[in-house]
C-alpha cells in the first residue's frame, strides 16, 4: 500500500509532466544548436525525458510514474514537427488520442499503490534493484520511448511532403478517427468491469465479438499514421517499422501476457475465451 494519498499521488506523478512541458522546447534549441534536425533533436529530448522520469520513479520506488508517457510526448514533437506544415487535422488527431488515454488511465488510477502487474512479476522475479531497475528503464521506458517516436515518425514525412493521393490521404484520416473510436468505445465498456462496479468478464459490445478490441483500435491508430504518409507515395515506405513493431508488441507480447494474466485472474476466463474466439480483430462468437 503507497504511504501516500491520492491527492499527494496525483501530485508527485503530474509535476513531472509539467517540468517536462515546460523545458521541452527550450531543451530542444538548445539541442538543435548542435545538431540541425529536427528528428535528431525531439529523439534526444525523448531520451532526455525519459531518463528524468526513470530517476523520478527510482527516487519514489514506483514504476508507474512513466505510465501516460507515452500518451504525453507526441503532443509535443508532433507538435514541433508540424509547426510550418498548416496542418491542423493530424496534430489534433494526436491530441485527441493522448488526451483519450489519459483520461482513461486516471479514471481507474488509484495512486502509487497501482503499479502495473508487469512491472511487480519483473520485481519479485529480479529481486536485485540494479538488475530489476535496470529492466524497467531499458525494457519498459527506453524502448517504449523509441517504438512512439517510430510510430509518429510516418506524420514528420506527412508535414515535409505535398500533394498527397486525396482519397487515401482521406482514408487515412477516417481510419485513424475510426481506429480511436473504437478505442474510446471498448475502453468506456470495459470500465465497469476494470473499476469493479460489475463483476466477470467483460462480455458486452465490442467485447462480445474480441478479447481485445481495445488493443485492436490502439494498432490501427499506428497503421493510420503509416496509411496516411503513404498516401504521399512510397519514398518513405521503411517507416512501417513503427507501426510493425508495435504491432509484433501486441501480438507476441502484450496479448498473450494479458491472457494468461486474466486466466489466473478468473476462472470465468476459460469460457469467456472459448466464446469469443478472437484476440484482436472483432470476429464471430463460438456460442456453443
Amino acid at each position: 500500500m503507497s504511504q501516500y494519498s491520492y491527492s499527494q499521488s496525483l501530485k508527485i506523478m503530474l509535476i513531472p509532466y509539467l517540468i517536462i512541458g515546460i523545458l521541452w522546447f527550450p531543451l530542444t534549441i538548445m539541442i538543435e544548436k548542435h545538431y540541425d534536425s529536427i528528428l535528431i533533436s525531439q529523439f534526444i529530448v525523448i531520451q532526455i525525458t525519459t531518463a528524468f522520469l526513470f530517476l523520478i520513479g527510482l527516487y519514489y520506488n514506483n514504476t508507474s510514474i512513466y505510465d501516460i508517457y507515452w500518451k504525453v510526448a507526441p503532443m509535443f514533437f508532433v507538435t514541433y514537427w508540424s509547426k510550418e506544415s498548416g496542418n491542423i487535422i493530424l496534430p489534433f488527431l494526436v491530441f485527441f488520442y493522448c488526451i483519450k488515454q489519459n483520461y482513461t488511465y486516471f479514471r481507474f488510477w488509484p495512486g502509487l499503490q497501482y503499479e502495473d502487474y508487469r512491472n511487480v512479476a519483473v520485481k519479485q522475479q529480479y529481486p536485485n534493484p540494479l538488475i530489476f531497475w535496470s529492466i524497467i528503464y531499458l525494457g519498459f521506458e527506453v524502448i517504449p520511448s523509441i517504438m512512439i517516436f517510430l510510430g509518429h515518425l510516418p506524420l514528420y514525412y506527412v508535414f515535409n511532403s505535398q500533394n498527397p493521393c486525396t482519397i487515401a490521404y482521406n482514408f487515412s484520416i477516417i481510419f485513424t478517427i475510426c481506429a480511436i473510436s473504437i478505442e474510446l468505445i471498448a475502453d468506456y465498456q470495459l470500465y465497469p468491469y476494470r473499476s469493479k462496479l460489475l463483476k466477470g468478464d467483460c462480455d458486452v459490445g465490442l467485447w462480445r465479438y474480441s478479447r481485445h478490441p481495445n488493443y485492436f483500435g490502439e494498432c490501427m491508430y499506428w497503421w493510420g499514421q503509416y496509411l496516411c504518409q503513404l498516401s504521399f507515395g512510397f519514398e518513405n515506405a521503411w517507416t512501417i517499422v513503427g507501426a510493425a513493431a508495435i504491432q509484433a508488441l501486441f501480438s507476441f507480447y502484450s496479448i498473450p501476457d494479458m491472457e494468461n494474466h486474466l486466466l489466473k485472474k478468473r476462472e470465468t476466463y476459460a469460457t469467456y475465451k472459448r466464446k469469443v474466439v478472437s484476440s484482436f480483430i472483432p470476429w464471430f462468437r463460438k456460442e456453443k
